[in-house]
């Protein structure tokens, strides 16, 4: 078989799939935003605790992973602003941007 052979298969009618993390109106990104309390998704401003090679951020707050199940605010989260990638416990405050 060449690359000229390949045909492509859909199985089903309807949107293609998603890969890779959720996106904001994913129940899971809503449930997630619930627990640890944070705007996942929406345009922030930040400032990020002493130490972080990014005093501050502005732009869209996004999960870089996806926290384990079953949720524990206790653990950190992996965010990203602007592909700075960055731990929910290095946040010092937050306000929503837009």
């Amino acid at each position: 078989m060449t690359a000229d052979d390949q045909q492509e298969f859909l199985f089903a009618a309807g949107d293609p799939p998603r890969f890779g993390l959720p996106q904001c109106d994913d129940p899971l990104v809503s449930d997630i935003t619930r627990v640890w309390g944070l705007p996942i998704g929406r345009k922030v401003c930040g400032r990020l605790k002493d130490g972080e090679n990014l005093p501050a951020l502005d732009g869209r707050l996004e999960l870089a992973s996806a926290p384990d199940l079953p949720f524990d605010p206790r653990q950190p989260l992996n965010l990203r602003v602007r592909g700075y990638e960055f731990s929910s416990r290095a946040i010092a405050g937050w306000a929503i941007a837009e």
